[in-house]
């Protein structure tokens, strides 16, 4: 049997063994890590969608007994989206605090970065369709089945909603907000991408159960 000098019986195998563990560490390391934390970050952000979603038809449901005044939306928006800032409990309890710390988070993002806009109705329709009632002009919403099909149509409140979603996964979420920030130019998101957030849009129609005010429209 020949052996090669300097090189101890096994060490070549030894070697190959090294070799390979080193490669197995790099594949997973650039290839399946990324690859996980990419499905993590997209799978959180599915969640978020469903959960903006809700928001987003509740508060067009609270803009329909309101007038549709944007500042009962906004609040009952951020109630919505409370649980997207409500941290993991234990034994699934979450104190009363807790949850007013949240809203309050929610609202102030509602309130600086999160877009809300109301599509219909819109003021031109309040400027043919209104009527003045205790000195406001209204788009009126009594009787509403014997009026004509454009004031029935006026009293569908439609309104859409840029969330802005943070972007926890790490990784993951940085390499995503630089690529929507390159790939984006919506000026409603543009928020968002500024601040490393994801933009998520979602929409609502509701019927008006009150009369929609001047105010509340753009």
């Amino acid at each position: 049997m020949r052996l090669i000098l300097g090189c101890p019986p096994g060490s070549g195998v030894a070697a190959q063994r090294g070799a390979t563990l080193i490669e197995f560490t790099l594949a997973l390391f650039f290839g399946v890590l990324p690859m996980v934390l990419a499905i993590l970050q997209v799978a959180a952000l599915l969640v978020a969608r469903n959960t903006v979603n809700l928001a987003t038809f509740m508060a067009a449901r609270q803009g329909a007994v309101a007038g549709a005044a944007p500042a009962a939306m906004n609040h009952e928006l951020a109630r919505g989206l409370v649980p997207l800032y409500v941290r993991a409990s234990r034994g699934g309890v979450t104190s009363a605090d807790a949850v007013a710390a949240a809203y309050a988070t929610a609202l102030a993002d509602v309130s600086t970065l999160d877009s809300l806009v109301v599509h219909n109705p819109t003021r031109s329709a309040l400027a043919r369709l209104g009527v003045l009632r205790s000195g406001r002009r209204v788009i009126p919403n009594d009787y509403i089945e014997y009026r004509p099909l454009p004031v029935q149509e006026a009293n569908v409140l439609t309104i859409s909603v840029v969330h802005c979603q943070p972007l926890v996964v790490p990784l993951a979420g940085p390499a995503l907000a630089a690529a929507l920030q390159f790939l984006n130019d919506d000026p409603r998101q543009r928020p968002c991408l500024a601040a490393g957030r994801a933009p998520i849009l979602a929409r609502a129609s509701v019927v008006m159960q009150s009369d929609v005010e001047e105010g509340a429209l753009r």
